[in-house]
């Protein structure tokens, strides 16, 4: 019987771009200019040139480019290079269940370009990698580690990437990615919330994963069981492992997500951003003028759970000062710099910039009060769930297992923390009182897993099995809400809500579209110019198209 591994080889290897959705490749070209922005912005930071500079002084031969300065070498440096810069500001891209861009894409195209393949080359590979890297992030969503410390998807990814772009058959492109998983990385919050190392987070296993590949196609073996095995991956990253989201290749595309970021930072920071500047809008409306720090009496920000965890876990790090790692993830931070700016744009986040200003900046952020609302953590769940069968899922979780040695779901993740027992009703009661019917048939799927822990045989043995293809990716958003509530001089209040952010799953997508080529523009014309910016988007708009993708990366390189 093929293992998990065999499985998702097989399917890759067999891939052709004219299987895939159109709209999914769109997604992907879009995915390419915005993670070509978020390596333009990343550029000119400190910590990011340190990258560079020790990646070029390797002095690795190589076609690869490292944007945007053009310099060729090794693909291997290269993507260490790119991958840092495209961390610096946290300006990348994210999806179902991963910040998959710095490896599928950059990983990708270092790969394609010096092995001089075509675009629809890079496309197949980057969509195959979206494809894993998403799902191998699900299988561990009950885990310690979230998010952007899900690095080892970056291993995994590039790996897959790397196996088809070289041309491997099923075999080896399937001992590519056990060696990849075999010494899966393993990043730590404390240095992920505010110091450089933060840049290294796909940097490392990016690379790392197209030495898999190359070691692959000489014949190197790993353990293809590696997802199989009670003693693999998955009992190293998750409390219990949801072997179940591995599943659905070609009948369900996690691509479809794709989620851009309209400003630097956070993803749960985005829909708090929109909101903030519409309430500046409607300000400046009312006064004819721009809000200043001095109008701010007091500005509260209310949030789902993962928005308030978020501004926990930066607030728990004993950081000195600031910077732009920490203000990616603060809301008072980012909201001080925005009142102050007029907007929140990567230039807005120099270091320098912000050390000569940090005393008014913090003084501005401490007006600014984050919330938990409970509401939008349940319309969350609620929007989530008329796409996903949660219920199926539920009935399938050994409960047992989850609750074995007392573990602790708050310590590690940062996302569960004040998820209390009276909490979990409240989910009950608010679900049961706006979604009846989908609670009831949620409980009676649930059934299963609630017999194995009492050790009965309660549950239908025949219920269905939870299959990622069930759910419904190209509706499926990313609703991660929030409300400002603005108090000024003179009691005067202004408030907005925004459910889906700009740019996120489940907005409008020719509004994305838009707001992407834009996002790219803004980024890139200082570095390329505008000349080479618009045959830059002509040419990822028509990928299929070009021949050899050094016609596009020399296009991405300034003169």
């Amino acid at each position: 019987m093929p293992t998990t591994l065999e499985k998702i080889s097989r399917w890759a290897t067999e891939l052709k771009l004219e299987q895939i959705p159109e709209r999914v490749i769109d997604k992907a070209k879009l995915q390419i200019m915005s993670m070509m922005a978020a390596v333009y912005s990343g550029f000119p930071t400190r910590a990011a040139r340190a990258i560079r500079e020790v990646s070029l002084l390797s002095r690795a031969n190589g076609r690869a480019s490292v944007f945007p300065t053009g310099d060729k070498t090794s693909v291997t440096m290269a993507v260490m290079a790119n991958a840092a810069a495209s961390m610096a500001l946290d300006f990348d891209d994210y999806l179902f269940m991963g910040h998959t861009g710095h490896s599928s894409v950059l990983a990708s195209m270092a790969l394609a370009e010096e092995l001089g393949l075509s675009g629809e080359d890079l496309l197949r590979a980057q969509i195959a990698a979206n494809e894993a890297e998403g799902r191998l992030g699900a299988s561990v969503v009950l885990g310690h580690q979230n998010g952007q410390l899900w690095t080892h998807i970056h291993s995994m990814g590039s790996s897959l990437a790397g196996s088809l772009l070289l041309g491997l058959d099923h075999e080896a492109c399937a001992n590519a990615m056990a060696l990849a998983l075999y010494q899966p990385p393993m990043a730590m919050w404390p240095g992920f919330m505010g110091p450089d190392s933060k840049l290294l987070s796909a940097a490392w296993p990016a690379r790392d994963g197209l030495y898999a590949a190359r070691l692959a196609s000489w014949g190197l073996t790993g353990p293809l069981n590696i997802l199989d095995d009670k003693r693999g991956f998955g009992d190293k990253f998750a409390y219990q492992f949801l072997k179940q989201m591995l599943t659905g290749w070609g009948k369900v595309w996690v691509t479809d997500t794709l989620s851009y970021k309209i400003y630097p930072g956070c993803a749960y920071l985005d829909a708090a951003m929109d909101a903030l500047f519409e309430v500046m809008a409607e300000f400046k409306k009312d006064t004819d003028r721009d809000l200043e720090p001095a109008d701010v009496t007091k500005i509260q920000v209310s949030t789902t759970l993962l928005g308030t965890q978020m501004q926990k876990l930066v607030d728990s790090q004993d950081l000195a000062g600031i910077t732009a790692v920490r203000a990616n993830f603060s809301i008072p931070l980012s909201f001080a710099i925005a009142i102050r700016a007029g907007r929140l744009t990567p230039g807005d986040l120099d270091d320098t910039a912000l050390d000569e200003a940090s005393s008014h900046i913090l003084a501005l952020a401490e007006k600014v009060q984050v919330r938990h609302d409970w509401s939008m953590t349940l319309q969350m769940i609620e929007t989530m769930m008329e796409h996903i069968p949660l219920g199926t899922l539920l009935a399938e979780l050994d409960i047992r297992q989850l609750l074995a040695g007392g573990r602790d779901f708050s310590s590690g993740s940062g996302l569960l923390s004040d998820l209390r027992a009276q909490d979990v009703l409240r989910i009950a009661a608010f679900l049961w009182e706006r979604t009846p019917r989908l609670v009831k048939k949620a409980g009676h799927v649930a059934a299963g897993g609630i017999s194995r822990l009492v050790g009965t045989n309660s549950g239908d043995e025949q219920q269905q099995k939870f299959d990622l293809a069930d759910i419904q990716m190209d509706k499926l958003g990313m609703p991660f809400g929030a409300q400002v509530d603005l108090t000024v001089r003179g009691h005067r209040s202004y408030s907005h809500r925004v459910d889906v952010a700009r740019g996120a799953a489940g907005y409008d997508p020719a509004k994305t579209r838009g707001l992407v080529r834009k996002k790219f523009r803004d980024t890139a014309a200082g570095l390329i110019g505008e000349q080479k910016l618009e045959k830059a988007i002509t040419l990822i708009e028509n990928l299929q198209e070009v021949k050899e993708l050094s016609e596009l990366t020399e296009i991405l390189s300034r003169d």
